[in-house]
């Protein structure tokens, strides 16, 4: 009976486990199957570092590891040995030519409406539904065979079905001057059309909104358009790329762990405006929010095999999409895939009384064309530098994103001005940094040798860094007003210093003043206004004594952002930083007002453009896609990936489609979590170092709000910044206004990246020396050269 209890308490482990794998989070490079190779970056001890060849301090003896980076990985995914099939494949179907252009023909098999492309004069070709073994299952073949997936309800649960599955499912294709239409019936009446239309580097596949329709009593969630395009077996040499945070890559093995659930993450992270996407456990009044994960920035996916690629780019429809990326395995099918997932209504659970969770779906479907763009790649550009100087081009030529000019090696230091802190009796100001005092750490800066800064003030408004917003105005009396505000802006210009002031219009304080909750706040799908608490570090459950509201955006932006712009240019700054608005994207489900994150989006990106015209400059943390281009800087760039346990490397993917557009900064140096690894990493990937400032010590914050500066007084991190800027300024002076030219994995634990123009970079983050092409680079260090010199 013991043992048999053994048993059971065992096999309830496992399942509990089973259902947390996708987010145990383990380290690049842990244990995932005998031929899964290590990409961590290794936690080390802070150390000191010398100029050009800087290494930490160690007492390893390790011998130095001799690399020849004439054969390095270059990009690639781990190696694999790509051994021909022993196996029958089946026949490529996609026979019926349609369309061509000057490069492609576009082919589509006449019994799935799927499709095929070849490049005329390389003869490569790619494929929307796979080849793989004769001996395949049948109802799998139909489900890699379906140019669509589809996800509907019936009212209270969610169903998958895709356009093989029944024989009542139908389809017609209409041949078009562009290509193909095939518009497809299934057997809960719904339908819906997949344009196919070839480019002038690859084709694109559109769902039209009108030909959307739901004639029973199922309604449309989701539709997965070529769900299999250009998908690989673990026998192949490859990755898939998934834009979690920089980048991430799930290399093709023959072997590996058996994954319970892939990638699936909503393009510019889930919605605030809905409970459930975000959280595991969720009550009336509780919640208990997911994991730490980071987002996705840009709206791309791709994959690459045998020398072969193909970049994703979601051009329409973006705002409400996931991106899905699937290892081999998963329903027992052995190939890698990756693609968008277009949504068309969102899911949400509510309370009413003492019912416990209801679940909820939007009536009103997601209107709107869904469109997404298939970049074709061959050869030596078949891999994720590859895909992000596709995307790179994408942004410049289409979007029109124009590089940012960019003065020599700037240090962006954020001031935080003060903040009220509730006492027994009544309230006080907590002064951290007045406008005089800012003037003296520009001074205290420039005596150590950095003159070039941009400072960003924060907190500096009305009652300070949680006071009255989304109203800025009047400015903070007591860190000296408006009069020494304008003083500091002009002292700022007379030292060649760029002064933002940083404004928060998306996260009003629930005590502020400048907010109506009932007019201002968005809404749930309870009709209810929807807070937007913070969180416990550790346990993540919701502190319902800090509650923040989410700002309805035409209405905030109408109300006070345009109302504030000429306040603003009458202090002579150069520009303002929007907290939340290139990191957090929100809907709102006021039935008086509904607001889609497109929306959203756009008010922001309006706003953005007002100010740049008013005043000078914006930024923005983190840098969603829909700001680039209408930004100067971008602070908090993402450099790191969510380490989901299926990913295998992050890579910078982010870094390479934006270095050179737009300057954007690491996290704060004085928060750093490992000093000097990720030193390293912003070296990597080229992004500038920033700090976090304040002139009065840290201790003062005790008992209010910001819990975040655990360190933040100027004179404790002058010296270390002063060393580091020294160091560093010759690399960084090098590659300003560069573009990414290459990233390479030259063993687990080293990289590295060349600019255009030459100037290269290699770190290495091992605890032994590395000699690449006859240089040394230090144990948890790097080194700086030339043109390979």
């Amino acid at each position: 009976m013991f043992k048999q209890r053994k048993w059971l308490i065992a096999a309830a482990m496992l399942i509990i486990v089973g259902g947390l794998y996708p987010y145990l989070g383990l380290a690049e490079g842990e244990s995932q199957g005998e031929e899964t190779e290590a990409a961590a970056v290794v936690d080390t001890a802070d150390s000191e570092a010398a100029v050009d060849a800087v290494a930490a301090d160690t007492a390893a003896d390790s011998e130095p590891v001799v690399i020849d980076d004439t054969e390095a990985a270059d990009t690639e995914a781990a190696d694999t040995e790509t051994a021909v099939p022993a196996v029958k494949l089946t026949a490529v179907t996609a026979t019926t030519k349609v369309s061509e252009n000057d490069k492609y023909e576009l082919y589509i098999d006449e019994k799935t409406g799927n499709v095929r492309i070849v490049e005329k004069s390389t003869k490569q070709q790619w494929l929307g539904s796979p080849q793989v073994p004769k001996s395949t299952m049948p109802n799998n073949k139909k489900f890699m065979d379906s140019p669509a997936h589809i996800k509907y309800t019936m009212g209270a649960d969610t169903t998958s079905t895709y356009t093989l599955k029944e024989k009542e499912n139908k389809f017609e294709i209409e041949t078009t001057d562009y290509g193909a239409k095939v518009t497809f019936h299934t057997k809960e009446k719904i339908s819906f059309a997949l344009e196919y239309r070839l480019t002038d580097n690859g084709f694109e596949v559109t769902i039209p909104d009108d030909s959307i329709k739901e004639e029973g009593q199922a309604r449309l969630l989701s539709i997965e358009p070529l769900p299999f395009w250009n998908a690989a077996s673990g026998d192949e040499q490859g990755a898939l790329f998934v834009p979690d945070g920089s980048g991430a890559l799930i290399n093709y093995k023959k072997t590996h762990a058996q994954f319970f659930a892939g990638y699936s993450e909503t393009i510019y992270g889930d919605d605030d405006a809905y409970v459930a996407p975000s959280h595991t456990d969720m009550e009336a009044d509780w919640e208990r929010a997911l994991p730490f994960k980071e987002k996705i920035a840009l709206p791309v996916f791709g994959n690459y095999r045998n020398g072969i690629g193909s970049l994703g780019i979601v051009t329409q429809g973006q705002y409400d999409a996931k991106i899905n990326a699937t290892p081999s395995g998963i329903r027992a099918i052995p190939m890698y895939r990756t693609s968008a997932e277009f949504i068309y209504r969102k899911q949400d659970v509510i309370f009413i009384g003492t019912s416990g969770q209801i679940p909820f779906f939007q009536g009103e479907r997601i209107a709107g064309d869904r469109k997404v763009r298939f970049v074709t790649l061959e050869g030596q550009d078949a891999n994720y530098v590859g895909l992000a100087k596709a995307y790179r081009n994408y942004l410049m030529t289409e979007q029109n994103v124009q590089p940012v000019e960019q003065s020599g090696y700037p240090l962006s230091i954020k001031l935080y001005g003060g903040l009220i802190r509730d006492d027994i009796l009544g309230s006080t100001f907590i002064k951290m940094t007045t406008f005089e005092q800012a003037k003296s750490i520009i001074d205290a800066y420039a005596a150590k040798g950095m003159a070039n800064l941009e400072l960003t003030f924060e907190g500096w408004s009305d009652d300070g860094m949680y006071g009255d917003q989304p109203d800025h105005f009047p400015v903070e009396k007591q860190l000296g007003g408006s009069k020494e505000l304008k003083e500091l802006a002009a002292y700022a210009k007379q030292k060649g210093v760029k002064l933002y002031l940083e404004a928060n219009y998306a996260r009003a304080y629930s005590e502020s003043d400048g907010m109506s909750k009932s007019k201002d706040a968005i809404r749930g799908m309870d009709k209810q206004v929807k807070e937007d608490p913070n969180y416990f570090i550790s346990e993540r459950w919701n502190k319902d004594f800090e509650m923040f509201y989410l700002m309805k955006p035409e209405r905030v932006v109408n109300k006070h952002v345009l109302k504030e712009l000429d306040n603003y240019a009458s202090l002579g700054i150069d520009g303002v930083q929007l907290a939340y608005w290139g990191d957090n994207l929100y809907s709102d489900l006021d039935p008086r007002s509904i607001t889609q994150r497109e929306q959203t989006a756009s008010a922001w990106v309006s706003a953005l453009d007002a100010i740049r015209g008013k005043v000078g400059g914006t930024g923005v943390d983190y840098g969603f896609a829909y700001t680039l281009g209408h930004v100067n800087k971008i602070d908090n760039a993402p450099l790191d990936s969510s380490h989901f346990i299926f990913m295998d490397e992050t890579v910078p993917f982010y870094q390479i489609a934006v270095h050179g557009l737009v300057p954007y900064t690491a996290s704060p140096t004085n928060l750093r979590d490992d000093a000097q690894v990720e030193k390293l990493r912003a070296l990597e990937y080229g992004a500038l170092p920033s700090l976090e400032l304040t002139y009065a010590e840290t201790s003062k914050l005790q008992r209010t709000l910001e819990t975040r500066l655990f360190s933040s007084q100027y004179t404790s991190w002058i010296d270390n910044a002063s060393t580091e800027y020294a160091e560093t300024a010759s690399y960084y002076e090098s590659i300003a206004g560069k573009a990414i030219t290459n990233h390479e994995k030259l063993s687990a634990d080293v990289f590295r990246t060349t600019y255009d123009g030459g100037t290269q970079i290699i770190v290495n983050y091992g605890d032994a020396d590395a000699i690449v092409g006859g240089v040394t680079v230090p144990a948890l260090g790097y080194t700086v050269g030339n043109g390979g010199q």
